[in-house]
């Protein structure tokens, strides 16, 4: 916390405690510091202490405030520095501002991993083997990770947890891989069914030349 230590006149060796804000030295009652002295003004000056250092103003008092016997309208105040008030001389005492050195994490592993037997990893659990790879940003994952929905009369998706793209099995076996459910193979053998007849009714239709 900053103080100012009086130097000379009748309470010579008090410390002025300085919290945060604006403080008032003067000898009027209303002032947040007070130096019953003849030559400080009943209003002298103005401190004003915030986490950028401590700055002092004169607020039109009679004789004047000084800084290390500088005449001065308003100035930074440094820790050591003289501050007069009239015959009152005040020692700034201001410690160093806090340096505060913000904890840096370690960024998230963007590109391709592999396990040591040359085996994909997953893009969250880099030591599980991912069997999923996402189709549009080519992350890998484990069965863990990726998203399962279920179509209507359709095959099962598989979505990427980051992109929400589909997965495709990395060992091809389709984009449900070996776990497709019975509904889904019925629903592919239907639509196969129903493409080629559709397609021979396509041929029937067609003028004849």
């Amino acid at each position: 916390m900053a103080a100012l230590v009086i130097e000379s006149g009748s309470r010579q060796g008090a410390v002025l405690a300085l919290e945060p804000g604006i403080h008032v030295l003067g000898r009027s009652e209303s002032c947040q510091q007070r130096l019953e002295d003849p030559t400080v003004s009943g209003q002298h000056c103005e401190v004003r202490v915030s986490p950028l250092g401590v700055r002092v103003r004169d607020l039109g008092s009679s004789n004047g405030i000084t800084v290390d016997g500088r005449p001065v309208q308003e100035a930074e105040l440094l820790d050591g520095q003289r501050l007069g008030l009239g015959d009152v001389i005040l020692r700034a005492v201001i410690p160093p501002a806090p340096i505060v050195i913000p904890t840096l994490s370690e960024p998230e592993p963007t590109g391709p991993s592999f396990l040591p037997d040359g085996t994909p990893a997953c893009h969250h659990h880099r030591a599980e083997p991912a069997l999923y790879r996402c189709g549009h940003c080519a992350r890998t994952f484990c069965a863990a990770c990726v998203h399962r929905i279920g179509l209507s009369g359709g095959p099962q998706r598989t979505l990427c947890p980051v992109c929400s793209n589909v997965c495709l099995r990395l060992d091809g076996t389709g984009e449900g891989g070996a776990g497709d459910s019975w509904q889904a193979r019925v629903w592919r053998t239907v639509r196969k069914a129903f493409d080629f007849r559709s397609g021979q009714n396509r041929r029937r239709r067609r003028p004849r030349g």
